[in-house]
């Protein structure tokens, strides 16, 4: 008995680290052979820690397409590698629903498609740098969840913190619609 236990809490912990690491894989928008760190550019989303009375979420910036490649699988990649030169990249703000998994498909599509959670970012990504799209929420008066959220503003960092996208460039601006 004490065996089979053991390999319950084995199997578990196993199948619980391969479902973590699947959740951070980066996504090629580019064909062919795998290029070399030193030859393509890593965008990664950023993520946030929310907490509440019971649980902790991880919120994140999801990518959506990137130039004309769609992401597939989404929520699957934190991160994109890109060839360098200007991109387009659509991102989106995901809100971790944590165990309400039956609404959780039709929240990332809603805010992929909202222009006030999503946003197409433009810059130039050079070979060999890591950039980190960050966001901001902002929330309507009351409490911080997502029947709140008003908009999400981006924008983009390389890794020495300077603003490639500005927060300025990356601010939700509802009379012009997305930036």
């Amino acid at each position: 008995m004490k065996k089979l236990l053991h390999r319950i809490v084995l199997l578990t912990a196993l199948s619980g680290l391969l479902v973590g690491c699947s959740a951070g894989t980066t996504f090629r928008t580019y064909g062919g052979e795998a290029l070399s760190s030193m030859q393509v550019a890593v965008i990664q989303g950023a993520q946030f820690l929310r907490q509440d009375w019971l649980n902790r979420y991880i919120d994140s910036v999801r990518f959506a397409q990137v130039d004309d490649v769609p992401v597939e699988s989404n929520v699957r990649y934190s991160s994109v590698e890109v060839t360098p030169g200007f991109h387009d990249i659509n991102v989106y703000f995901y809100w971790d629903m944590g165990s309400a998994r039956g609404l959780a498909p039709a929240l990332v599509s809603y805010a992929a498609s909202r222009e006030t959670l999503s946003r197409t970012l433009r810059f130039n990504a050079r070979a060999g740098e890591v950039y980190t799209v960050r966001a901001q929420p902002i929330f309507h008066p009351g409490p911080r969840e997502i029947t709140n959220l008003s908009h999400v503003d981006f924008w983009v960092e390389d890794q020495r913190g300077n603003e490639i996208v500005t927060r300025e460039e990356g601010r939700y601006s509802p009379d012009l619609g997305t930036n």
